[in-house]
């Protein structure tokens, strides 16, 4: 058992755990503005009010021209403060598209404010129509005073998150670490919060996509988001398969400083031994070691060591007593068990907690 150990201590390099919540929450938002950027010299074009958006370069009839998705969600007013963000996704619905194959498409965080106006374009929407006050154009945030710094749109070089945007209907763009950032950064500073564009590498014609805008009503452009207060516990993710479940790990009770709060083991490899591994960071995404088993404490940052304990019938108990005077701090914690499986261990899920 002792070379066991080692391994296991050995391995909690790998086992930094990060994890989705019990008692946190889980919203949906619609967006709450939401329009195109249709490229075109006099930035004269706009569909502020439409029932649709759109993502692509259309083809020859449109001038190979591009086309540029802004949308915009009301975190802030929906979200509590203080709250940490652990996972989100973003949900479309492609209503048309002359192509036939998914597009990978990519999500930047727009830098300059941006109004969404009153223009409805005639028929589908694709080609735009005369922009009216107020409407965000290729050329302007607010037609026709106020513009963009770069037409086409002021956005981070760098995208948070690409996905596969489909060809016909829904479509999820999945939780990304980029994602998670942003939303966190828009709900501790809501003056910075001017959403995102998405745009795909431009270079191919005929892929535009017609989405489903807020104004659609029925499939609108929606934001997923799980959260976690200050003093709440939970847990994330899900852990590895042991004889055909999930190994689970809970945390329970309220994060108060000083707080002793009970940690639980169920279908653990059995007999065996384990410990807990802390960071201060969760991995939304997670990190694979085997096929669907994940780690989700960040493997760059700092795992600590912590409760040694054994396990029998799948089942143990431990205890982790929160920190004192450290407030809106989040823990995570993930157990690795000594297994047979080629790693020589089992990951729990992750187990979250927001001080307060």
């Amino acid at each position: 058992m002792t070379a066991s150990l080692a391994k296991l201590a050995a391995s909690a390099a790998l086992v930094a755990f990060c994890a989705p919540l019990v008692a946190q929450t889980t919203v949906t938002l619609t967006s709450d503005k939401d329009t195109t950027l249709y490229e075109e010299a006099s930035g004269s074009l706009a569909n502020g009010s439409g029932t649709s958006v759109f993502c692509g370069v259309v083809g020859f009839n449109g001038g190979f021209t591009k086309r540029r998705t802004l949308l915009h969600f009301d975190v802030a007013g929906q979200l509590p403060a203080g709250a940490r963000i652990l996972s989100a996704e973003l949900d479309l619905f492609v209503a048309q598209s002359t192509a036939f194959l998914p597009i990978p498409t990519f999500g930047h965080r727009v830098t300059q404010d941006w109004n969404e106006g009153a223009t409805i374009a005639n028929g589908g929407g694709g080609q735009g129509g005369p922009a009216v006050a107020g409407e965000t154009t290729w050329l302007h945030t607010n037609y026709p005073s106020s513009t963009w710094n770069t037409p086409g749109g002021d956005f981070a070089a760098a995208p948070s998150f690409v996905f596969d945007l489909a060809s016909l209907g829904p479509t999820t763009a999945g939780v990304a670490s980029g994602m998670v950032a942003d939303i966190q950064s828009w709900l501790d500073a809501p003056a910075t919060n001017f959403g995102w564009v998405l745009k795909t590498d431009e270079q191919v014609p005929s892929t535009a996509r017609r989405i489903y805008s807020r104004e659609f009503g029925s499939t609108p452009p929606s934001l997923t988001i799980t959260d976690l207060s200050p003093g709440q516990t939970g847990t994330y993710g899900t852990g590895w398969p042991v004889n055909g479940a999930p190994f689970q790990l809970d945390v329970t009770g309220t994060a108060n400083g000083g707080a002793v709060l009970p940690i639980t083991y169920n279908n653990a490899p059995s007999p065996s031994v384990g410990a807990n591994f802390f960071s201060l960071a969760l991995d939304p995404v997670g990190t694979p070691l085997l096929p669907g088993s994940l780690a989700y404490l960040p493997l760059s940052g700092t795992l600590l060591p912590g409760a040694v304990f054994l396990t029998a019938g799948g089942a143990s108990a431990t205890t982790f007593t929160v920190p004192a005077g450290f407030p809106g701090v989040l823990i995570v914690v993930q157990a690795a068990v000594i297994d047979s499986n080629p790693l020589g261990f089992s990951l729990s899920n992750a187990g979250v907690m927001l001080t307060q």
